[in-house]
């Protein structure tokens, strides 16, 4: 007997969940309900061919306040995004996000809702052109520490004065080039045509770092790292580009980092989101 009323409590528990019939005490589940908004938000749902699309840029701007003004927020596991505090002004509306391409841009102001359509890249190299500016700058091949400490121009090309690969990196980045550019987006992984024409890519770089107000201030670093190398290096890198070669995906914000990037975006600070 006992038995028997435990595989008909099964079935009923199987068909509450199935059918979304409610017990007493145990509502079935509800849609998500509208999202909480007054006259100065703009808020809505994200989706895309794949369905609602989480962890993705929703860019609100306008030049309407006689100074440029964007707005940021990221959308939540249901797609879900709500644009607060907007000043009274006519606002350009899209979405960005990794694995996609920038949606169409629409019209809006604030106070009415607004579902946007996403637009999924059509490929990966497509994907690509908006992952941040370090995920291509990733792709430099720094030399092995076994090239280390450098033999001069004669020999590998690093200056004998670099002595481990430490002192290689900190010239290449924190305390060197990225001082001054946000390397790896699209104006310094590329050679530009109006560079002029050379014989080959470590010419275009030489003449590159001779550009400039700053040229003399670059050119002089790359001495100093062993002009040789430094020159070959970045070099390889834009040709591997050229080819095709391609950065990692970038994860999307997700849980607590979604929080984060969600209030840093919305003070204005946009690091990442233009490369």
């Amino acid at each position: 007997m006992m038995k028997k009323i435990f595989y008909v409590a099964i079935v009923v528990i199987a068909v509450v969940v199935v059918l979304g019939v409610s017990s007493p005490g145990h509502p079935a589940r509800k849609p998500s309900a509208a999202i909480p908004m007054d006259a100065t938000d703009i808020a809505g749902v994200v989706t895309s061919s794949n369905g609602p699309e989480s962890g993705v840029w929703v860019i609100a701007e306008t030049k309407d306040l006689g100074t440029g003004f964007r707005k940021i927020v990221v959308t939540d596991d249901q797609g879900r995004y709500l644009v607060p505090s907007l000043p009274k002004a006519n606002y350009t509306v899209w979405v960005r996000g990794y694995g996609l391409v920038d949606s169409p841009k629409v019209q809006a102001t604030p106070g009415k809702p607004l579902d946007l359509k996403a637009v999924i890249a059509p490929s990966p190299k497509e994907a690509a052109q908006y992952y941040p500016a370090a995920y291509w700058y990733s792709l430099l091949h720094i030399p092995p520490k076994s090239d280390f400490p450098g033999t001069g121009p004669n020999g590998n090309g690093i200056s004998e004065r670099i002595r481990d690969q430490g002192e290689w990196i900190e010239l290449t980045k924190t305390d060197g080039c990225e001082g001054c550019h946000q390397l790896g987006d699209k104006s310094t992984r590329e050679i530009p045509a109006n560079l002029g024409a050379f014989d080959t890519s470590v010419a275009a770089w030489d003449r590159r770092i001779q550009s400039g107000q700053v040229g003399s201030t670059m050119s002089a670093r790359a001495t100093q790292m062993g002009r040789k190398r430094a020159l070959e290096m970045y070099a390889d890198w834009t040709n591997r580009i050229k080819a095709g070669e391609l950065p990692p995906v970038p994860p999307r914000p997700q849980g607590l980092e979604r929080k984060r990037r969600r209030h840093r975006v919305g003070l204005g600070r946009t690091e990442g989101l233009f490369p």
